[in-house]
């Protein structure tokens, strides 16, 4: 872990001090799972606002972008703002028949939902899960949206809304909360597909940052026999999740097939490869080409600073949706200079285009969209 990746773990758990998780045992999703257990420690009663708009969130304009926040945690903790999982996890269809608005698939542990809400079992299905902070359909999920859209095909492109539960600045509770949406999205998965309403063997679940988290905890609570085809991971959360502990975290075994595109590697970003294919853009590390502070004070875009490699993982794969070709990659890592160990060959396509390869890949990009470049101009 690098220093920066440090400081923000330390901060968050500092932040968090008055809603550590206590012994309450309200039981969220129907099931006999108990929430995690530790003793609070507040100065202030915050309990008190549970029930108070300190509980509403708002979205606050930041630059080009909206942030979604609130100023008590929702959560499970005594001082937490309650959980009532029917109004903070929604799933939103949108297809060609309405691109703009989005139709709420509800309730979504109800027979027949999903075709009412214009879901068609024949197409392929697309689940988006946004990462911390974002309002639905945020930048991200407006981008992926547009993407799929802007093909010939039909696709039922369903996003994953939790944002209430992922509001700035909890990003720890953000993460405690990643296991119960995983539930239900493992639910959501399990019912449609025995229906016939989202056949499984069309599913493909795309998560970004804390959303490839959720799509692993989903994959490992399906039954025996029912598997999520693919999941694509771009660049999964690592700040509060462990090298090791795979129980906790996307791990290779949670779907037939797992690719993950690393752009902030070891500070917003896992550090490690954990799919079937790893993909590096630029190294899959910070700071990725186009993110420097003085050219994105030139753009007039410095609200993404913070962040920039690490939200450019969703922006390189919309790009591949659109263009499947775009990102060809190689498994030479060093294929440059007078160091040069070998030549670069094109093995894969990094993103929409991939198709079950296997491995490490490496590859260039541009500083701007479109951001992909030929084999041609990553040689040269």
């Amino acid at each position: 872990m690098n220093i920066l990746s440090f400081l923000i773990t330390t901060g968050v758990n500092i932040l968090y001090t008055p809603f550590a998780e206590n012994a309450r045992s309200e039981n969220l999703l129907g099931s006999n799972e108990r929430s995690i257990r530790a003793s609070d420690f507040s100065i202030f009663p915050f309990n008190l606002l549970r029930n108070t708009p300190a509980c509403s969130t708002l979205n606050l304009y930041f630059g080009d972008n909206f942030l979604k926040v609130i100023s008590i945690p929702r959560g499970s903790c005594s001082n937490c703002c309650p959980i009532k999982m029917s109004r903070d996890v929604k799933f939103v269809l949108y297809t060609k028949n309405n691109p703009e608005n989005g139709i709420t698939i509800h309730p979504y542990n109800e027979n027949g939902a999903a075709r009412r809400a214009g879901v068609n079992p024949e197409w392929k299905t697309i689940i988006y899960i946004h990462g911390f902070s974002e309002p639905s359909p945020g930048e991200s999920g407006r981008g992926i949206i547009d993407a799929y859209l802007a093909k010939p095909e039909n696709f039922n492109i369903i996003l994953l809304d939790w944002g209430e539960l992922a509001a700035f600045p909890w990003y720890r509770t953000a993460v405690y909360n990643v296991k119960l949406v995983g539930k239900v999205l493992g639910n959501f998965i399990k019912l449609f597909s025995q229906t016939g309403e989202i056949p499984i063997q069309n599913l493909h679940v795309v998560g970004f940052s804390l959303g490839s988290h959720i799509a692993s905890m989903a994959g490992k609570g399906l039954s025996s026999g029912l598997r999520i085809p693919r999941i694509t991971a771009l660049d999964p959360a690592f700040p509060e999740f462990s090298l090791q502990d795979r129980s906790k975290r996307l791990a290779e075994t949670d779907a037939d097939y797992i690719d993950v595109i690393h752009t902030d590697a070891g500070v917003f970003g896992f550090p490690a490869s954990i799919g079937h294919a790893d993909f590096y853009p630029n190294g899959g590390v910070a700071l990725q080409p186009g993110c420097q502070p003085s050219y994105l004070a030139q753009q007039r875009i410095a609200d993404q600073v913070f962040a920039c490699s690490h939200g450019r993982a969703w922006r390189l794969y919309a790009e591949s949706v659109t263009n499947p070709r775009a990102f060809p990659a190689t498994q030479c890592e060093n294929w440059k200079g007078s160091n040069k160990e070998c030549n670069f060959t094109l093995d894969a396509f990094m993103g929409f285009g991939n198709r079950d390869t296997v491995g490490q890949f490496f590859l260039q990009t541009g500083f701007k969209s479109p951001y992909g470049l030929a084999v041609k101009q990553q040689i040269r």
